[in-house]
């Protein structure tokens, strides 16, 4: 009798575990960043990137991908250009004004993205995002960049950033990369269980309701940042940390690297994406000792550095990332925009030692 019950609870227990294991998970990709054709005529390329703009439904005023010309009233290929790649949820305005000013420091054309299914207002808000769209995404930015610029600079936030060093690991000729917050993982790797089986039915039912996460952003936030997230998007997001996030992809770039982030103290830090990971992949890059350098931002604030509208010290993030194009990279600056720099600096230099007293 005990021996019909013990197969018989060793049978369901093997069914079980042959159920959980045939459960749904999340599979990783082997993600190739794919590189279009896009019109090299700065006249048309322009117009490539409006019309396209124009057409999108729900678009919210501001999230728009626009070229910001060196000299609007001479439309001409740069030394260098500037792409911006924004994060997650968010659109232009997350980098803004950091990469505006440093596109006028430099006398750069600039191309500030928004990227598939992005800042556009919708019950079912990035439904349609993957990994994949991602990935292309910054490969379609880097081919305009270089209709823009003869050398280019690929600037990424937070998930832009993962996307600029997946980008910048199959693409050497990036003449340099800038990373704010970069996302090598989530704080406290949450969607690691993704890849888990079952894991993704039970956070779709225990994160959302109907699919969606209800941001709950009012103003400014709500304005350029999503409204409501698609599970899929995490699913997205997590597939592309998790499985290019990695030190064969950081061994593979050799450019010249910044690399920015809020930290303070173990309290007061990035709460979004994860400092030590960042750290770790800092020393897995495949860049030089002298053509890297990174730097806390402890009076930012905020996981988001380089936006007047979350950061305390965007000032900050913008001098020391023009300092670390000039004196490391040897990008020269626009003479014109030169003395405005300095008096912000003058100015900044004035406002600490009058915090310090």
């Amino acid at each position: 009798m005990l021996r019909k019950i013990f197969l018989g609870v060793f049978a369901t227990a093997m069914v079980l575990a042959i159920v959980y294991m045939l459960g749904p998970k999340t599979k990783k990709e082997n993600l190739i960043v794919h590189f279009p054709e896009v019109p090299t005529r700065l006249s048309e390329l322009e117009k490539y990137v409006h019309d396209r703009e124009d057409t999108v439904i729900g678009l919210k005023e501001g999230n728009e991908a626009y070229i910001q010309w060196a000299d609007s009233l001479n439309k001409r290929k740069t030394p260098y250009s500037i792409i911006y790649i924004h994060g997650f949820g968010a659109g232009p305005m997350e980098g803004d004004p950091v990469h505006r000013f440093l596109g006028e420091h430099f006398g750069a054309n600039v191309f500030v993205t928004r990227l598939p299914d992005h800042g556009i207002r919708r019950a079912n808000g990035m439904e349609y995002v993957t990994a994949q769209k991602l990935a292309d995404a910054a490969g379609e930015a880097y081919q305009i960049g270089k209709s823009l610029g003869d050398s280019v600079i690929v600037v990424g936030t937070s998930m832009g950033g993962a996307l600029t060093l997946l980008l910048a690991s199959q693409q050497p000729e990036i003449a340099s990369v800038i990373l704010y917050s970069p996302a090598i993982r989530d704080n406290g790797e949450r969607l690691s269980y993704l890849f888990n089986p079952w894991a993704k039915v039970l956070m779709k039912s225990a994160m959302t309701e109907n699919g969606v996460v209800d941001m709950n952003r009012t103003g400014e936030k709500a304005q350029y940042w999503s409204e409501v997230q698609h599970f899929n998007a995490y699913e997205s997001l997590g597939i592309l940390m998790y499985s290019a996030m990695n030190s064969e992809t950081f061994g593979k770039i050799k450019q010249p690297l910044f690399l920015g982030y809020y930290y303070k103290n173990d309290q007061e830090q990035d709460r979004v994406v994860s400092v030590p990971k960042m750290l770790e992949m800092y020393g897995q890059l495949g860049t030089p000792e002298n053509l890297k350098k990174e730097q806390s931002f402890p009076k930012s604030g905020d996981h988001v550095i380089a936006s007047s509208i979350t950061s305390k010290d965007w000032q900050g993030v913008l001098f020391a990332s023009i300092d670390f194009l000039e004196n490391v990279v040897g990008v020269k600056p626009n003479p014109k925009y030169q003395e405005q720099v300095e008096e912000m600096t003058n100015a900044k230099n004035l406002m600490e030692s009058l915090d310090q007293k």
